[in-house]
C-alpha cells in the first residue's frame, strides 16, 4: 500500500470516524442506552489520528507502526470491556455472550460479537482480530513473530473443544442452577477469563514458538469470526504480473496463509484466518499486495503447514 498524501489520509481518518459515531447512534437507538453511543464515538475520535499517522508511515515503518497502534486500540477495547463488567454486569466474551443470549439480554456482550465477530466481518473480515484484540495485542509484543507452519491432525480441532466447554459450561450454569452473573461474577468472569487467555497465549506462544499459536489452536472467538469472514467484503489481493515469487509475505504472515499461491491462481486471499494486520502488504518488495473490495461465492483455505 503506497504512502498516502495528507489530504487522503484525512479523508481516510475522517471516515472511519465518521461510520463510528454512526454505528454508536445505531446502537444507542437499537438499545436505549447511551453507553454504546459514548464508546463507539470516543473509538472514533481516538481511532481516526491513528489510522492517519499509520498510512503516512512508509512501508517499511508499517509493521512497528501497526503494532503502536494495536496497542493503543486494544488497550481502550479491554477498559471499555472492563468498565461494562463493573457498572452493566456484562461480561464481552464468549461466555458472557452466552450469558446473555440465554436470558434474553441485548446486552454489550451481544453487541461486541454482533460487529466484532458475526456480522462486522462481512464487511471487514477479522481486523478486530489483527487490530484492537486485546489477548493478540500481547501476543504479538512476544519474540516468535516469524511462525514455522501451521499443525495439523487434532490441532485444528481444539478451538471447538474450546468453544463447546464454554457453551457446556454456562448452559449448564444457568439452566442447572439457575446462575446469573451479578457485578462481582461478571467482573470475576472477565478477569479471570482475560487471565486464563493470555496464560493459553503465552505458554502455546513459547511451547510452539508461535506467537499467534492460541488465535490458531485455542480461541474460540475467531473461530465464531471464520464463517462471515470467508465472505469479507475487504480482503487482501495480489498481482500476478507484478509477484515475483519471493515469498516474503509469507514469511511474515502471522497466520500462515499461503498467499502467493492465492495470487497464481488470480484469487483474493480467500482465507478466513486473514486478520488484515497487512504485515504481507507492506513487506512486499514488488508492491503486487493490496486491499481490495469484491464479493466471492466461495472459500478456499491454502495454509503453510510445519
Amino acid at each position: 500500500m503506497p504512502r498516502l498524501s495528507l489530504q487522503m489520509r484525512v479523508v481516510v481518518a475522517c471516515s472511519v470516524a465518521a461510520a463510528m459515531w454512526a454505528v454508536g447512534l445505531l446502537a444507542w437507538r437499537f438499545s436505549g442506552a447511551p453507553a454504546p453511543l459514548v464508546f463507539f464515538g470516543y473509538l472514533g475520535t481516538v481511532l481516526a489520528p491513528g489510522i492517519a499517522y499509520y498510512l503516512g508511515l512508509p512501508a517499511h515503518r508499517r509493521l512497528t507502526g501497526r503494532r503502536v497502534l494495536t496497542v493503543g486500540l486494544a488497550v481502550g477495547m479491554f477498559a471499555a470491556a472492563l468498565a461494562r463488567a463493573l457498572f452493566q454486569q456484562s461480561v464481552v466474551q464468549v461466555e458472557g455472550l452466552l450469558f446473555e443470549l440465554l436470558a434474553g439480554v441485548f446486552g454489550a456482550a451481544v453487541l461486541h460479537f454482533l460487529i466484532a465477530k458475526l456480522l462486522g466481518p462481512l464487511l471487514f473480515g477479522r481486523v478486530y482480530c489483527g487490530w484492537a484484540c486485546w489477548t493478540g495485542m500481547v501476543l504479538d509484543l512476544l519474540p516468535y513473530r516469524i511462525s514455522k507452519g501451521r499443525l495439523s491432525g487434532a490441532w485444528r480441532w481444539l478451538p471447538y473443544a474450546h468453544l463447546a466447554a464454554s457453551v457446556a459450561l454456562v448452559v449448564t450454569l444457568t439452566l442447572g442452577f439457575g446462575y446469573v452473573p451479578g457485578p462481582a461474577g461478571a467482573l470475576a468472569w472477565f478477569l479471570g477469563g482475560s487471565a486464563l487467555y493470555y496464560a493459553l497465549g503465552i505458554g502455546l506462544a513459547l511451547w510452539l514458538k508461535d506467537n499467534r499459536a492460541f488465535c490458531k489452536y485455542a480461541c474460540p472467538a475467531g473461530l465464531l469470526a471464520r464463517p462471515a469472514a470467508r465472505y469479507s467484503l475487504v480482503k487482501v489481493a495480489g498481482n500476478p504480473e507484478k509477484c515475483n515469487g519471493h515469498a516474503e509475505c509469507i514469511a511474515v504472515c502471522p497466520m500462515d496463509i499461503r498467499i502467493i499461491d492465492y495470487t497464481r491462481l488470480h484469487l483474493r486471499v480467500l482465507s478466513s484466518d486473514c486478520i488484515l494486520c497487512q504485515n504481507c502488504i507492506n513487506v512486499c518488495p514488488d508492491g503486487a499486495l493490496s486491499l481490495s473490495l469484491g464479493v466471492e461465492a466461495h472459500g478456499i483455505e491454502l495454509l503453510r503447514l510445519r
